[in-house]
């Protein structure tokens, strides 16, 4: 079995290739077929920090423009950015998420704009199904499930700058990103590979 460490963490495989290559050559033919070359090329891969500076996901971007974004994303750890606050987040544009292999959980919150919130908490994805996000929906990933680690393949529409924030939940308003002053350092730290 060809494995590659690409950072602390985060191993690919062929297991992890073939379900990629094959994800790819369904949901986004034009950009089939994809190459172990591609899939394994380390400097492609950016590792995710989260606020501790652990990665909890690796992202490898296939496209990336205004119109469309398609992402092969590797889940090692639940996305949960308000240590243990529910800390939902928007996105700026409308996607699926393939759920290639293993599958995960999230918490989905949905503003009725009177201030109000209906939650749907353990909403799970699992091999060979779709998440539908809309840019409306807020969310998080709270469980990565067995074996611990899962790939999915995002197919985003087109890309709307300053649209994504987070929800209050206490008020049920869009509040926007503000920047994080750390998180370059985080990212450097665990891509040194990165320039």
């Amino acid at each position: 079995m060809a494995t590659i460490q690409i950072g602390p963490g985060l191993v690919l495989d062929d297991v992890l290739y073939g379900a990629a290559e094959a994800g790819t050559a369904t949901h986004v033919p034009h950009l089939a077929p994809l190459t172990w070359e591609t899939f394994a090329a380390s400097p492609s891969w950016t590792l995710v920090p989260d606020g501790c500076g652990n990665g909890y996901k690796a992202e490898l971007t296939l496209l990336g423009t205004r119109k469309a974004t398609v992402k092969i994303n590797l889940w090692i750890a639940p996305d949960l950015r308000g240590d243990q606050q529910p800390a939902p987040h928007s996105h700026p544009w409308d996607f699926d998420a393939h759920v290639l292999l293993g599958g995960y959980s999230e918490d989905r919150y949905i503003p009725d704009g009177d201030g109000a919130v209906r939650a749907e908490h353990g909403v799970g994805h699992s091999s060979g199904g779709i998440n539908t996000v809309p840019r409306d929906v807020y969310h998080e990933v709270t469980e990565i499930h067995e074996p611990g680690r899962t790939l999915t393949l995002m197919v985003c529409g087109p890309r709307e700058h300053g649209r994504w924030g987070y929800l209050d939940l206490a008020t049920g308003q869009h509040r926007a990103a503000a920047p994080d002053l750390d998180f370059s350092a985080r990212l450097q730290a665990i891509n040194p590979r990165h320039p």
